[in-house]
């Protein structure tokens, strides 16, 4: 498709783990890993002709977009009944019928097809193999292992081309890391399409009680909360300025050091102009409470040589989903803190005011400037630009909420979807993600901070929830969110904590009233107002 007017995007795909406007540093990183190891790589897989040259990406007003057309290549080889289940997402109306009006492949027997594919799964036969975790569970000691050199090579650099040698190995770890993820979030959708297939309803219990590490942050959280005292914002303050504390605080100042040391490279989003919890303690308050869970194993009722399996491999692939993001959040802190370093040197140089306002700048720009084809007076002003540019979408995103990130665009244009309320019922239907009927009062969160707001027993809307908000599940009677799937990172710790939940209601934050009594069902999928 020629006419750049007429292309398709859709923000399934992103806007869950971008649940606002990105910065133009942190997608020229991020996104760039997205669009070369998530997107074109597999049309590379696939002998697709074009997979160099298709428009794959782009921001919308500070909002990523993906072409709806590789998600109709990507899901067209697919038989009807092993169309993954999240695919529902990447087409309008949940249509996943357009895939077969994809041009590429003409049919799984294409030659081009079938060759390319082979080729490419017997180059690297573990990681493109259902046994995709064996090398994951061995690149989890090289990755730390790396990021231990790699923050001691940033503590002793001396000069700005050091810094960049570090993001440019941190680019690349972030690289093998992804090479690893995209296939196993291909296993996640296709090992929980056989257990939905097989199990039907019962697929959403057997996938839960997988420990992972969202669930040993929370804990670890949990444990902060119980402390006597608690860490709180005066508290946090005064640990900051080295005032003196009592005894008794000085043991929660300890355990929040020893949080900090092991999880504090957490954020609330994969945009790098977010700060960490190390960075920002504060971001901890809203989280801390002192209700906890315990895993219960599940118990396998049927047996066979088929059935065993299915629901181990589903449920491992659940865990890494969770593990990954992990894992990959301590290279992006990584990162983060070196573009702050370089910050810093803009700041002192006069570029920008303070370090922060790199984040308005893109990594090709970084690079060009201090590779001296930039003059100073140019980066300042494109720099001071793109903040103005960016904040004005902003604003937008607070004024207009939901309706600023639309789900769909023809070209420019947002695209109507069919109407999912239901005005006289006051009901909505979305997508049963976790089982279980809750009521209780709607408490509207759009962003992180807002999360202190949400008291026991209330039901959390939300945008998208990532691993960071999580902890806050503890309190909840349940949770909506507007955007993700099935295997999205709500949905499966959702599970975990026996919390009925149900995604996919666009706008709902917009027609929802705060303090509103509802119903969610998530089996059904049905939001109605009591």
């Amino acid at each position: 498709m020629n006419d750049e007017n007429e292309i398709l995007w859709t923000a399934a795909f992103l806007n869950e783990r971008f649940t606002s406007v990105v910065s133009p540093l942190g997608w020229s990183f991020v996104g760039a890993l997205f669009e070369q190891l998530a997107l074109r790589d597999p049309l590379r897989f696939m002998g697709f002709p074009d997979a160099e040259k298709i428009p794959a990406t782009r921001l919308w007003h500070g909002h990523p977009y993906v072409n709806v057309a590789l998600f109709q290549i990507f899901y067209k080889p697919f038989p009807n009944a092993f169309v993954p289940a999240d695919a529902v997402r990447y087409f309008p109306n949940g249509d996943v019928r357009m895939r077969k009006r994809a041009s590429y492949p003409t049919s799984i027997l294409q030659p081009r097809f079938v060759l390319s594919l082979a080729y490419h799964l017997l180059r690297d036969p573990v990681v493109t193999s259902p046994f995709n975790f064996l090398a994951w569970n061995q690149f989890t000691k090289y990755h730390d292992a790396r990021i231990r050199a790699l923050q001691a090579r940033l503590g002793v650099a001396t000069n700005a081309q050091q810094v960049l040698r570090v993001l440019d190995a941190t680019y690349a770890l972030d690289t093998q890391l992804l090479h690893l993820h995209r296939w196993s979030l291909t296993y996640a959708d296709l090992f929980y399409k056989l257990l939905a297939h097989f199990s039907g309803k019962d697929a959403q219990r057997l996938m839960s009680h997988a420990p992972n590490k969202t669930q040993e942050v929370n804990a670890a959280l949990a444990a902060l909360a119980r402390l006597s005292p608690p860490p709180t914002a005066e508290l946090l303050e005064r640990i900051a300025h080295h005032e003196s504390l009592a005894t008794d605080e000085k043991n929660t100042a300890r355990a929040l050091q020893e949080f900090l040391a092991q999880y504090g490279h957490r954020a609330f989003s994969l945009d790098i102009a977010q700060p960490t919890y190390r960075d920002d303690p504060t971001l901890l308050l809203p989280l801390l409470s002192e209700v906890g869970f315990q895993t219960k194993p599940v118990f396998l009722e049927k047996t066979g040589f088929v059935w065993n399996p299915v629901i181990a491999l589903a449920r491992r692939y659940a865990q890494l989903r969770e593990d990954q993001r992990y894992y990959w959040q301590k290279s992006l802190a990584l990162t983060r803190a070196a573009f702050l370093v370089l910050g810093r040197d803009l700041a002192a140089r006069g570029i920008v005011h303070d370090a922060n306002e790199i984040f308005y700048a893109t990594r090709a720009e970084i690079t060009a400037y201090y590779g001296m084809e930039f003059e100073p007076g140019d980066f300042s002003e494109r720099i001071a630009a793109r903040k103005r540019e960016w904040q004005t979408y902003q604003e937008l995103d607070r004024a207009r909420g939901a309706e600023a990130y639309p789900l769909f665009l023809r070209g420019d244009v947002p695209l109507k979807e069919r109407a999912t309320i239901h005005t006289a019922e006051a009901e909505w239907r979305g997508r049963g993600v976790s089982a279980g009927i809750a009521r209780g009062i709607a408490r509207i969160v759009r962003e992180p901070r807002e999360l202190a707001r949400v008291g026991a027993g209330e039901i959390l809307i939300a945008p998208a929830t990532d691993p960071a908000w999580t902890p806050v599940f503890a309190r909840l009677a349940g949770l909506v969110m507007e955007r993700g799937g099935v295997l999205s990172h709500g949905a499966v710790i959702a599970r975990e904590y026996h919390l009925p939940a149900v995604t996919a209601i666009p706008n709902l934050m917009n027609v929802l009233e705060d303090g509103a009594r509802i119903q969610i069902d998530g089996t059904t999928g049905i939001v109605k107002r009591l």
